[in-house]
């Protein structure tokens, strides 16, 4: 049941990122720049935010067995219309087709183990999830990397149909069904609604400021929109029964400090692996496969740390391993940024894995000391609230280091720098830019000491 389990995650956490190795090459073949490029990661991510919310819905209206097969099949189809795509609104469309689909299937792998094990071989079972999990996106770019040299970039969304049939067949055979005694819940359409065109205001509103200019027309009404469809949402939520965001959390100063770490990490974690590839690629002229290759040992090094994150929990306090994880992870993409060392590949290849030592470290860490803050009535809603925080800020992360890098890019060739010192320069800037942020992410962190109060209460 397990394999089931780690199969279908698996297949969709590897789509997740195995694309970033493979743009420049689809950059080049639909003559495209870094702002329309980016929405082939900034698309998945933000449909992926959206959908996760309605997990535990259709886990609890349809089952696992049939929630899962139908996503399979569902991401099936839509990684072979990527595949087969020929233009990139089409490209554009799969990813976010995949994206969504992923949301829906991502975080019901720990609900089922808690359905399907007895509470004395869940720890076992949790072990070989999470392993499976992370070690994923650890090997799927250098996969991804080596498809994109020897064969084409469109493999990439092929590379995965065999694990999602497979898990088709499994889920048949050994996933249960529907609880027949589940009561199901009024879903909450309206709140979707707001908040995927919450979403997508957002996302869309900064590229366009950067496109348009910042003081167009087109840019203010779009930025309006996302503050109009903001209120709507946050009013809706908060007087529905059974809503899709608990904002009756954020009363919790302390849970207010762990959806900043998580909004800080989600930016961190997909903002470097977007960027890194790209830098490699066009700077240091890497080719795909070692570009993926490169994001692997700092892979095997996050699921190690993770491991051995468990272990130090029981010793030390979960805000002080955050701590630590966020400062290892800002030490690495600063060096990277300002001590200019990032010509040797080996040299590259370790500071990417310290920070993704530091991610492993933090995230365990900051799903324990974030949920051990709250009240248990609150404890699913408040971690399917910190995942999609998360989420989001991976996908402004991509959204706004594009951003950035455009203008910095364009602003460096305006001053007469010559085109590689002018990227260079570009990157250098958003790595120190994630830095920063995870620097400054400490402060909120040092705020998630142990002091258990209702969410509903003060500090």
């Amino acid at each position: 049941m397990i394999l089931t389990v780690v199969l279908a995650t698996g297949a969709m956490v590897v789509e997740a990122t195995i694309i970033n190795v493979a743009i420049p090459t689809i950059m080049r073949e639909f003559a495209i720049g870094p702002d329309e490029a980016q929405w082939l990661s900034t698309g998945f991510l933000g449909a992926m935010v959206t959908t996760m919310l309605l997990a535990s819905w259709f886990e609890r209206r349809f089952g696992p067995r049939t929630t899962y097969t139908g996503a399979l099949v569902l991401f099936s189809l839509a990684s072979l219309a990527g595949g087969l795509a020929k233009s990139i609104p089409l490209l554009i469309a799969a990813r976010v087709a995949q994206g969504a689909i992923s949301g829906l299937v991502q975080p019901l792998g720990l609900v089922v183990i808690f359905r399907v094990f007895v509470p004395s071989e869940r720890g076992r079972a949790m072990s070989a999830f999470g392993l499976g999990v992370v070690l994923a996106p650890a090997l799927g770019p250098a996969l991804g990397g080596y498809l994109v040299d020897m064969v084409s970039w469109r493999a990439i969304f092929f590379v995965t149909l065999p694990l999602c049939m497979c898990g088709v067949f499994l889920s048949l055979r050994h996933l249960p069904g529907r609880e027949p005694n589940t009561l199901s819940e009024r879903f909450d359409v309206v709140g979707l609604a707001l908040i995927g065109l919450f979403i997508f205001f957002l996302l869309t509103a900064f590229t366009l400021g950067h496109v348009d200019g910042w003081t167009s027309l087109t840019f203010q009404f779009r930025l309006g929109l996302c503050f109009i469809v903001a209120m709507a949402s946050f009013g809706w939520e908060m007087h529905f029964q059974h809503p899709l965001l608990q904002f009756r959390l954020f009363h919790n100063p302390h849970f207010v400090a762990s959806a900043l770490v998580a909004f800080a990490y989600g930016l961190g974690l997909y903002g470097s692996t977007y960027l890194v590839p790209l830098y490699v690629q066009s700077v240091l002229h890497y080719d795909a496969w070692l570009s993926g290759l490169l994001l692997m040992p700092g892979g095997l090094a996050m699921a190690l740390s993770i491991i051995l994150t468990g272990r130090l929990l029981d010793h030390l306090a979960a805000h002080q391993l955050i701590v630590m994880g966020l400062l290892c992870f800002a030490a690495s993409l600063l060096l990277i940024a300002l001590v200019g060392v990032a010509d040797s590949f080996v040299v590259l290849a370790v500071l990417l894995a310290l920070g993704r030592v530091g991610l492993g470290m933090t995230i365990p860490s900051l799903n324990l000391g974030a949920l051990q803050l709250i009240e248990s009535p609150q404890l699913a809603q408040a971690s399917g609230t910190l995942n999609f925080i998360r989420q989001l800020g991976g996908a402004m992360g991509v959204n706004a280091l594009t951003i950035l890098f455009s203008w910095l890019n364009e602003r460096g060739l305006r001053a007469g720098l010559i085109a590689s010192a002018s990227l260079e320069e570009a990157f250098d800037a958003c790595f120190a830019v994630v830095g920063i942020a995870f620097l400054l992410a400490v402060v909120p962190a040092l705020r998630m000491r142990k002091s258990p109060i209702s969410p509903e209460g003060g500090d």
